[in-house]
């Protein structure tokens, strides 16, 4: 009978957990988990890697996101979005690995993990593939100012294996090749050779990768004392002959300005026509709001065409590239003038008073009567049609100033906007067009100067060293001043990379032209601070073994700093553009 009953209570025991269980018993044998995909990345400074979370053994799937227990991340170790999308760091963490977490929203103890290994940039040759427009200015063997436009197409191998280009030299004249062949180089940190033949001649050039595979030119070869320029990608989609609305800049000489010439204006284009209008400094002569009317053809397929535009100071025809429906390149061919220019799709049909607010930095450069040359770096902060506060600093043939600023200005409903800042009780008027909100032409008025450059919205994040952090592709060009003055002969150019650490410290390569000779391979050390006198604005010293160059530097954003040599014996400017 003891036997029976406890086979009974066994039975009734077991009976009972299942009643008590019920299919909810896996839920206490096969707890919650979260595995991450993939387990191990290695993801380049800057680029993107997906992450996936698989859920089981739970009715809610949904997890939440940490880089080395950080909530979404930081810039230091990287970012995750809610989608698992993880963005590497602009430079390599120590250590190099970073863990990847997904947490399970409906209960935080159960975590997966993955590990992402931050890996250094390294370019080569692919890094230059498809069609791309260059644009080129300098000063020849003569001593006289040239410019160039043209489009090459790379294969992504190290040849150049079709193009066209277009070259007006004030000593030489203007002369266009139908065909461009060459070679290409490109090291692991972005800097390069490349050389291009045509019937015009052959030249070589320094590069230096840019984001979106584009790059600075720096002229290497006796053609030339010195020049730069820009080599811009075109659009894969296939390009169009433009149409729109386009702000535009230009900057060259004018033999009837008896110098230098700026405009900058808006081009109506449709249907083959040009409207328009222009506000011009000619050698100090200016002109405002001044109608523009004229013509321009189709392009043919590497996005060459030809127009002319009227007003009534003048005519001037032009070749142009297109580099994508939103940008081309433009070239004036005419004996007596010579420019270089660019234009953009306005990005919106009309503006107002608010389109132009809030913080911006303007780089502008001038030429005076005297033979003087002064660059500028410009921080303000716009609201209503005023500025409150801002700051430059200015280097004008080797004399080296700053000063506070305040002004005023009005906004156009296409995009034109007139002023006048005020520093150190000496007027600074000015003009601008807008393309966006963010970007706009400048135009120095001044009587006394002829210059003109371009405006940048400022980013937010622009205090402390950390806004300076990643890889840069810088350019610059500029004058040894001697004898208090600048000839042709002593102009000066460098390209090259600079890695900026997010804490002050500066490292990369550099390349000369020297008005003595060509110094490639200059390995760099140097330091800079950002500090508080005006928003993004630093101090910068770079040493190499020519020796070492001081710099203002205004931050306009992570992807973007202007450059200004503050240096007596040197008058220069420049940029560095994020390599990636």
């Amino acid at each position: 009978m003891r036997r029976v009953f406890l086979a009974a209570a066994a039975l009734l025991v077991v009976g009972t957990l299942s009643a008590c269980g019920g299919s909810g018993g896996g839920k206490h044998n096969n707890p919650p988990t979260v595995t991450v995909s993939p387990a191990t990345a290695n993801v380049q400074e800057a680029a993107t890697q997906q992450f996936t979370a698989t859920v089981t053994n739970s009715t809610t799937t949904a997890v939440n996101w940490q880089v080395n227990g950080v909530a979404g991340g930081n810039s230091s170790v990287g970012t995750i979005d809610s989608t698992g999308l993880y963005t590497a760091p602009v430079i390599v963490p120590n250590p190099a690995s970073v863990t990847i977490t997904a947490v399970l929203q409906a209960d935080a103890s159960v975590t997966g993990n993955a590990i992402a290994t931050i890996t250094a940039v390294q370019f080569n040759n692919s890094s230059l593939k498809g069609n791309y427009i260059f644009s080129l200015s300098g000063i020849d063997v003569n001593g006289f100012p040239f410019n160039a436009v043209g489009a090459v197409t790379a294969d992504g191998f190290g040849n150049i294996t079709g193009g066209e280009e277009d070259l007006n030299d004030v000593s030489s004249g203007y002369v266009q090749a139908s065909s461009v062949t060459g070679t290409y180089n490109v090291g692991p940190d972005g800097r390069g050779t490349l050389n291009l033949n045509s019937s015009i001649g052959s030249f070589s050039y320094a590069i230096a990768i840019r984001a979106l595979n584009n790059a600075g030119l720096n002229e290497i070869d006796n053609n030339v004392i010195n020049a730069t320029g820009n080599l811009e990608q075109q659009t894969a989609a296939g390009v169009t002959t433009p149409s729109g609305n386009y702000a535009f800049g230009f900057a060259g000489t004018g033999l009837n300005c008896g110098g230098a010439v700026n405009s900058i204006g808006v081009f109506n284009l449709g249907s083959g026509n040009v409207g328009g209008l222009q506000d011009l400094n000619c050698g100090g002569t200016i002109t405002q709001s001044e109608a523009l009317s004229g013509s321009y053809s189709a392009i043919d397929g590497l996005g060459r065409g030809t127009g002319l535009f009227s007003a009534s100071t003048g005519s001037a025809a032009f070749v142009y590239y297109v580099i994508s429906a939103n940008r081309y390149r433009f070239m004036c061919p005419n004996a007596a003038t010579f420019f270089l220019g660019s234009a953009d799709l306005q990005t919106q049909p009309s503006f107002v008073a608010s389109d132009f607010n809030g913080s911006y930095v303007v780089s502008t450069s001038a030429n005076t009567p005297a033979g003087g040359v002064s660059y500028t770096l410009i921080q303000l902060n716009a609201s209503g049609g005023n500025v409150s506060s801002g700051y430059y600093d200015v280097n004008d043939t080797g004399t080296v100033g700053q000063a506070s600023l305040s002004g005023a200005y009005s906004v156009a409903s296409n995009g034109r906007i007139v002023g006048s800042f005020s520093g150190s009780g000496v007027p600074l008027p000015f003009s601008m067009y807008l393309i966006s909100p963010s970007h706009a032409y400048y135009l120095d008025q001044r009587t006394t100067a002829t210059g003109g450059g371009n405006v940048y919205a400022q980013g937010s994040s622009v205090t402390g060293n950390a806004a300076w952090a990643g890889s840069y592709a810088t350019e610059q060009f500029g004058y040894f001043i001697v004898a208090g003055g600048i000839r042709a002969g002593n102009s000066t150019s460098v390209s090259g990379q600079i890695s900026a650490d997010g804490a002050g410290t500066l490292a990369g390569t550099l390349d000369f032209n020297d008005p003595t000779n060509l110094f490639p391979g200059q390995v760099l050390q140097g330091t800079y601070k950002v500090g508080t006198v005006a928003p993004g604005r630093t101090i910068v010293a770079i040493t190499t073994a020519e020796g070492t160059r001081n710099y203002v530097a205004y931050i306009v954003d992570q992807t973007r700093v202007l450059l200004l040599e503050t240096d007596a014996n040197l008058v220069s400017s420049g940029d560095a553009i994020r390599q990636f």
